[in-house]
């Protein structure tokens, strides 16, 4: 591993993302989500996508320059077209809405088609949070990543869902999973790591438990978490996100996903400084629980990130070899010299 400051690596981000052809506001938008998922500790969402990115761009998968609109809207709800730009500027456009609309109506729901890969999810309820918005976002696919329970064949994707409700005093909540038992960019971690992944999540292409991570590259699957639980919310994140959102209606023969948003005003039924004083009640409560054996405290959703972040800062970001190779040889690929990192 080598750790990297994150000016640096947000410096390196944005030269090799605007010399393959990105504006500076999409890329910073696109570079920032990529260093916050690394400040976080979730690295399989971080710029280790950078050289896949940079592909998907020059492939012309991706249109970087592209701008979102709003192809039909009520006032509380909007179908947004991201036209195939960067997953992150399209669903941070669709949050955006959400947020705005929540805040005038009291509640909405946004779906965005034409949507590339999002990256973490977190980031787009973190964003409603700090506006006093509760806000649910999930994106799901039928796609051959991950068993439904009781499989052995591949059907759906990771199908992530993320929540988000504001505090007071106490950092809001954020809730943020992969209805599979580990995200395929984790596992993606894992092989550039050259580590193996816990047992329970991966199985081969013969339906075999494994904890090899190429196995995923190899034909094999992810599995559900919590068996049948796991299973069925994959199956609500597809249906929301593929079914409800007109995914594939839109996608001008791009394999679609679509992206689901439900916005929430905190005061929708009372005073918002209410609700976010008894969320700090709610998490005082929970955080007061003696911690099990093996654990020094009970944390709440979204604490540990906020705690790997203060620390990456001071420590700094820690990069698989492989992973920076991969980075440097996308940066060498469009000229892009690498400053030298201290």
């Amino acid at each position: 591993m080598i750790l990297f400051r994150a000016d640096y690596l947000r410096d390196t981000a944005t030269r090799i993302f605007q010399a393959a052809g990105a504006d500076p506001e999409p890329t910073s938008i696109l570079v920032d989500h990529l260093i916050a998922a690394n400040l976080a500790g979730h690295d399989s969402h971080g710029v280790q996508h950078i050289p896949g990115y940079v592909r998907a761009v020059q492939e012309g998968r991706v249109q970087p320059n592209a701008a979102p609109v709003v192809l039909r809207e009520t006032p509380v709800s909007a179908l947004v077209d991201g036209q195939f730009t960067f997953g992150q500027i399209s669903a941070r456009v669709g949050t955006e809405v959400a947020i705005a609309k929540a805040k005038s109506a009291g509640v909405a729901a946004v779906g965005v088609v034409r949507c590339t890969h999002i990256g973490r999810l977190g980031t787009y309820s973190t964003l409603a949070a700090e506006q006093g918005v509760v806000l649910m976002v999930t994106i799901g696919a039928m796609l051959p990543a991950t068993a439904p329970f009781g499989g052995r064949k591949p059907v759906f994707g990771t199908n992530p869902f993320s929540f988000g409700f504001p505090a007071a005093d106490r950092p809001d909540v954020m809730i943020d999973f992969a209805t599979s038992t580990i995200a395929a960019g984790k596992v993606m971690l894992a092989q550039a790591k050259r580590e193996s992944v816990p047992p329970g999540c991966l199985l081969d292409q013969d339906g075999n438990p494994t904890t090899d991570p190429k196995a995923l590259s190899n034909g094999g699957m992810l599995l559900p978490f919590g068996g049948h639980k796991g299973s069925a919310l994959a199956t609500l994140a597809a249906l929301l996100s593929q079914v409800l959102v007109p995914a594939a209606e839109t996608g001008g023969g791009q394999l679609q996903t679509g992206t689901f948003i439900v916005g929430i005003d905190a005061g929708i039924f009372r005073e918002k400084s209410k609700v976010e004083a008894e969320t700090d009640e709610v998490i005082d409560q929970i955080k007061a629980i003696p911690p099990a054996s093996g654990f020094a405290e009970v944390m709440v959703s979204g604490e540990p990130e906020l705690r790997t972040a203060d620390r990456r800062r001071q420590e700094g970001i820690p990069i698989p070899e492989d992973t920076w190779a991969a980075i440097v040889a996308t940066a060498h690929g469009l000229g892009v010299a690498i400053p030298t990192a201290t």
